[in-house]
């Protein structure tokens, strides 16, 4: 009898010690998610506060933000963007930022996309002319340049319209230059 109890006693022990070794690896795993979850939390929360921000607060570079303006005279044209303005695009952002054709596609395409979320055009040219007066990289040589392919841009489909002037207007307006 003493035997069984000997055997019930061993048994009884490796299941308490199982046990408490289970508990301490799930302690453990509980520690190490709280930990990662500690040094994630600044990319985390710089994440939020660019999600909440709108879609043209987060543009930052000067040739996106001049990408998003060249889509936007040719979108005052009152029409899907066509294939001489696109075109026109294209070559503008090859020639002044020394892009590949594929970079020019990718920038287009992105330019698009942030575009077709800006409510009011001359709100979003006021905002993106003032990114790039203030940028720090840019001198009075590359506001000038940038003047002359929106220009481009809007002559890509004839002579400009009302609209496409109102835009260019209003950049010149903000960078100081005149007409």
């Amino acid at each position: 009898m003493h035997i069984l109890v000997l055997i019930f006693g061993i048994l009884m022990t490796i299941g308490v010690w199982s046990w408490r070794l289970q508990m301490a690896r799930r302690g453990a795993k509980a520690a190490l998610d709280a930990a990662g979850a500690i040094a994630n939390a600044p990319r985390r929360f710089a994440f939020r506060y660019k999600a909440g921000k709108g879609g043209i607060s987060l543009i930052e570079d000067p040739r996106e933000a001049a990408a998003i303006m060249m889509m936007e005279v040719a979108r005052a044209r009152e029409g899907p963007l066509t294939e001489a303005q696109a075109r026109v695009i294209d070559q503008e952002m090859i020639a002044h930022f020394n892009f590949t054709q594929a970079e020019a596609d990718e920038l287009s395409a992105h330019a698009a996309w942030v575009m077709n979320s800006l409510p009011d055009p001359q709100a979003a040219m006021r905002k993106l002319s003032q990114l790039i007066v203030s940028a720090p990289q840019l001198g009075p040589k590359e506001i000038v340049d940038l003047d002359a392919m929106l220009v481009a841009v809007s002559e890509a489909e004839g002579v400009p319209t009302r609209e496409q002037l109102t835009l260019l207007q209003v950049f010149r307006d903000k960078a100081g230059l005149k007409t």
